[in-house]
């Protein structure tokens, strides 16, 4: 004898409801899925500015450090202010404020890190060193030297550096630089 089931009205409704929460489930977690991986790719994205950036940065402070030695280097705390000219602008980089080859004299600086290691890009940087002029009692910064100063004001410049690889971020700074010198 074979007992046949004959199922009722409300079972033959809820067949298919175990199929529309599976699919409905699976939509869920590949919704979840491509989030994962667009933040994912946000985040070595956001990496990657960040590294670039930080190279630029390094390379540009490299050459602010080597427009300073060069400065020293020079003998400018005791130069002549008649003997900044076009020639020393050519030559050393060490150009009058306001002269129009001032910005187009840029000296290249050789990278110091990452040389020969494929993994490290070399970031180019180059700076030039303007001078501001001498013994001024106003600076640009705002601020006024007090008559009480012990030193005097001697030569002040202006070195500005920076880098920049093409297709990366690039990185601009300055220093100012002035010589003090004791009262006599």
């Amino acid at each position: 004898m074979s007992v046949h089931f004959v199922p009722s009205a409300s079972r033959r409704r809820q067949q298919g409801i175990s199929l529309l929460v599976v699919l409905l489930l699976l939509i869920v977690m590949s919704v979840l899925g491509i989030a994962v991986l667009r933040s994912s790719a946000l985040q070595e994205r956001m990496s990657a500015n960040l590294y670039d950036r930080n190279l630029a940065l390094q390379a540009a402070e490299r050459a602010l450090a080597v427009g300073r030695q060069q400065l020293a280097d020079s003998g400018a705390a005791t130069m002549n202010p008649a003997a900044i000219n076009a020639s020393l602008c050519a030559s050393q980089s060490i150009c009058p404020t306001g002269t129009a080859q001032a910005a187009a004299t840029w000296r290249p600086v050789a990278p110091d890190f990452g040389a020969g290691n494929p993994n490290v890009p070399d970031t180019p940087a180059e700076y030039w060193i303007e001078y501001l002029g001498e013994n001024q009692a106003y600076m640009e910064t705002g601020g006024t030297i007090p008559a009480s100063a012990t030193a005097n004001i001697g030569p002040m410049f202006r070195i500005t550096a920076r880098s920049q690889a093409p297709g990366r971020a690039s990185a601009v700074l300055q220093s100012d630089v002035i010589y003090r010198f004791p009262r006599l």
